[in-house]
């Protein structure tokens, strides 16, 4: 139980942060203006040693800004960025980001949310190489703020690369989720495509045996039936051996039914269990004239194929028993549960109770 309840909340964490990285990438505009207009406020307190200074800060700024929604209709035009336009627009955008960046550290935070379009959208080489010009420039102001101020350590830059990696972390927990995701499901899959081979398996021999077995078995009977209307052969030495013959013929038969049984019902394959006995009783009823009521209880739930298959063979074999045995007029279903493996799911038992 608190294996399968962390494995839930596991793939619920996976799911959020899945979503929230979908966004991310669905979105770029939106999450990289955030990012700027932070990293801009982060940076207008330092104040500008000139206007002129000041003024090229807004230019750089806005002419990031206007390329924002370029790249992204950019990369809705061209998703698989092969495109030498999209690899040019993809190396201006760094380039644009680099000039800020060299400006204060701030700016890697907008360099955190494109990083994840560049990796998804180009080449691994192209994406890589945009990012050379970024990595300098932030280097670069770093390393102009501790020589500005050797005595102290830039906390501000610390938390913003410190917030940098945890995001880039959490792509990496997001892609790890997904795999363990994926690894779950390829074994279910595996596992669903056994029993299904397992099942048609069963099927193949089923129609086998019923087309050969079954059907030479009960040719022969007949046979032997019409060769006793046409001489009984009452006095003959060779009638022990017939009687013999057609006695082994029989249990043949029998034994065909037999294994015929032992495979899962096609009724099963089609309707789910509690669907499938009251398709048994129907036709047990309209085959005999007695009236079958079958009742259920509880919220069913798909069991074992096993178990389902054994609690139908058994409905089937009280049902036969019953018109065989009891001189019912009706037969119905006790709701006590009596098998504990099936009332977990179903409550009902595969008894039959002959009633007058």
């Amino acid at each position: 139980m608190i294996a399968v309840h962390e494995q839930r909340e596991s793939s619920t964490a996976a799911r959020i942060l899945e979503q929230a990285l979908r966004r991310l990438l669905e979105n770029p505009s939106a999450f990289s203006y955030g990012a700027l207009a932070i990293s801009a406020l982060i940076v207008l307190p330092r104040g500008f040693d000139s206007v002129q200074d000041f003024g090229l800060f807004v230019v750089e700024v806005a002419a990031y800004a206007a390329w924002l929604p370029l790249w992204a209709r950019r990369r809705a035009q061209d998703p698989t960025g092969r495109s030498a336009w999209t690899v040019g627009m993809a190396f201006l955008g760094n380039l644009l980001l680099a000039t800020l960046a060299a400006r204060h550290l701030g700016f890697t935070l907008v360099a955190t949310t494109i990083l994840p379009q560049y990796f998804t959208t180009l080449a691994l080489p192209v994406a890589a190489l945009s990012f050379v010009p970024m990595f300098i420039a932030s280097e670069y102001s770093h390393t102009a703020a501790v020589l500005a101020n050797p005595s102290s350590i830039p906390w501000d830059m610390a938390l913003i690369r410190g917030a940098a990696v945890i995001l880039i972390g959490i792509c990496f927990k997001v892609l790890a989720m997904q795999i363990e995701e994926r690894v779950r499901l390829q074994r279910s899959l595996s596992s669903a495509e056994r029993k299904a081979g397992m099942l048609e398996e069963r099927q193949r021999l089923a129609r086998e045996i019923h087309d050969t077995l079954a059907q030479g078995f009960a040719s022969i009977l007949v046979h032997f039936e019409r060769a006793e209307q046409i001489d009984p052969l009452a006095a003959s030495p060779a009638r022990p051996h017939l009687q013999l013959a057609r006695s082994v013929a029989h249990e043949g038969l029998e034994e065909a039914r037999r294994m015929l049984a032992a495979m899962r019902p096609e009724i099963l394959e089609q309707r789910a269990l509690p669907e499938a006995l009251g398709r048994v009783c129907e036709e047990w009823s309209r085959r005999t004239g007695i009236d079958a009521k079958l009742s259920v209880t509880g919220s069913p739930a798909p069991l074992h194929p096993d178990i389902e298959l054994t609690v139908l063979r058994g409905t089937q074999e009280a049902l036969t028993n019953a018109a065989r045995h009891s001189g019912a007029h009706t037969t119905g279903l006790p709701e006590q549960p009596l098998l504990p493996a099936a009332s977990n799911a179903y409550r009902f038992v595969g008894v039959v109770l002959p009633t007058a």
